[in-house]
């Protein structure tokens, strides 16, 4: 299948265009640095220049294509909400973009990595796309506009279901691809726990090569939103505790359970959110091969220690 990747030099983007290569794909990605195009070539795709805000760029790129993976994010390092707005920018008129030129190509899938972080405070329910409330703050709405327009492929483009728009919405992402691993496991050494949220509240997080498979799945999946993290959300109290061992903790006094400003445009990553991946699996039969945050920190824990 030819496949059109944008975001594919990005954390979740590098281990997906890896998979596609690696399944037979023949993958065309969007670069936007040298560093980027290498790493594309490195990955086993074609690198192309070209906007996503220009349509006809895009529909030379989209030519021959019959697939499109839609990776591309800008997420900032300055915490201020104005520093999302080029992201935002991404997901509302760069997604809007993209599937109109779709609409008028041969692209059959359109797959968009939504966040499950939109959900509202869930307790100890299970969640899923089927019975999760929304409650978007400024920093998260853009991406249900993005998901509006993907879900919108299926709905207005053909609606006897021979063109396809999937909606994954991921949990945090963790492991050796997205690089925030070793930080995760260096604020931990340090004493400090990495997510906030009180101790009862639970975390949905999904190793991004996991999460990167759920995407190459999602090219037979059908129309529809789903829920890609891994089998076991764990609660942050049991978080820091697993943590607490991965960095060696004998004798070390437990990381304790932090919290967020509640005005702060951020307060949303501490709601619980205990996310099911059911509907994903019955729908492709893809399995996270991480299946808690218990398997994982331990993972990095062992891949850290031999890199020292």
């Amino acid at each position: 299948m030819q496949v059109f990747v944008t975001g594919g030099s990005g954390a979740l983007g590098r281990p997906t265009v890896r998979l596609l290569a690696r399944h037979g794909h023949r993958v065309r990605a969007l670069a936007h640095s040298e560093a980027g195009w290498d790493g594309l070539v490195a990955a086993g795709a074609v690198p192309v220049r070209g906007s996503l805000f220009d349509a006809g760029t895009l529909t030379g790129l989209l030519e021959g294509t019959e697939a499109v993976l839609h990776l591309a994010t800008r997420i900032p390092r300055d915490p201020s909400p104005d520093a999302w707005a080029e992201n935002d920018r991404i997901r509302t008129a760069g997604t809007r973009a993209l599937v109109e030129v779709a609409r008028a190509s041969d692209v059959r899938t359109l797959v968009y990595p939504g966040v499950v972080f939109t959900y509202a405070h869930g307790g100890a329910r299970w969640l899923d796309a089927e019975s999760a409330t929304h409650e978007p703050t400024p920093v998260l709405t853009s991406t249900l506009d993005a998901e509006e327009q993907v879900t919108g492929f299926t709905d207005r483009c053909d609606p006897d279901g021979v063109r396809r728009g999937v909606v994954l919405r991921m949990g945090m992402l963790y492991g050796p691809s997205s690089g925030s691993g070793q930080a995760l496991l260096g604020a931990a050494r340090r004493g400090r726990m990495p997510y906030p949220g009180p101790a009862s509240a639970y975390l949905p997080l999904v190793w991004d090569e996991d999460a990167a498979a759920a995407l190459v799945s999602a090219l037979d999946a059908p129309s529809g939103v789903y829920d890609v993290v891994d089998d076991e959300p764990l609660t942050r109290a049991e978080l820091a505790a697993w943590l607490t061992d991965a960095v060696d903790g004998h004798g070390r006094a437990p990381l304790a359970p932090r919290d967020v400003d509640p005005d702060s445009p951020y307060a949303f990553l501490q709601r619980s959110q205990r996310v099911s991946n059911a509907r994903l699996t019955r729908a492709t039969g893809w399995r996270p091969s991480v299946h808690s945050a218990r398997e994982g920190l331990r993972r990095l824990a062992a891949s850290g220690a031999a890199a020292g």
